[in-house]
């Protein structure tokens, strides 16, 4: 059977790692970017949850906490992260380069095809993190042009939140 092509027809969402989640939606909701919403938020609160992760840093086990928010761009969702505890991704990317752009983010049913994929035309894979309910994501190395990553998100259930 023949492997169905990556479809990067369909941008899902924009990732942008931050120092100060609060802060920058404090700022974009100044300019009129959002509202931000987090799932399962009480109103009121911050719209912003952390969501812990274990996966596979460098392809080595990893374990890390991510604080995400989220607002709607016509069809593209902007993503707000800010690492909060562990050796992960975004922090590496933090420090390296600062705040802003980290990746864009594209949807698919097949991570692990997705995966090989990258492995069989030598796009190095940064981070891989399996969520339960069979979702997940992957980022590919940033890449030579703007340092970016390429993100793969499966949706599955939703994580558990603390």
């Amino acid at each position: 059977m023949a492997k169905k092509k990556t479809d990067f027809t369909n941008l899902q969402h924009v990732g942008v790692v931050v120092k100060d989640i609060k802060k920058a939606i404090a700022y974009l909701e100044k300019l009129g970017i959002g509202p931000f919403t987090a799932p399962g938020v009480k109103p009121g609160s911050p719209p912003v949850f952390t969501i812990p992760f274990k996966g596979e840093l460098h392809g080595k086990p990893a374990a890390w906490k991510t604080t995400i928010s989220f607002a709607k761009i016509g069809d593209v969702e902007l993503e707000l992260l800010e690492p909060t505890e562990g050796k992960q991704a975004l922090k590496e990317s933090l420090d390296k380069t600062g705040e802003g752009l980290h990746h864009i983010g594209f949807l698919t049913d097949d991570l692990d095809a997705e995966i090989d994929n990258f492995k069989k035309n030598g796009v190095g894979i940064w981070t891989i993190a399996r969520e339960e309910g069979g979702g997940g994501f992957l980022y590919s190395d940033p890449t030579p042009v703007g340092g970016i990553a390429i993100e793969f998100r499966k949706i599955g259930k939703p994580p558990p939140r603390k």
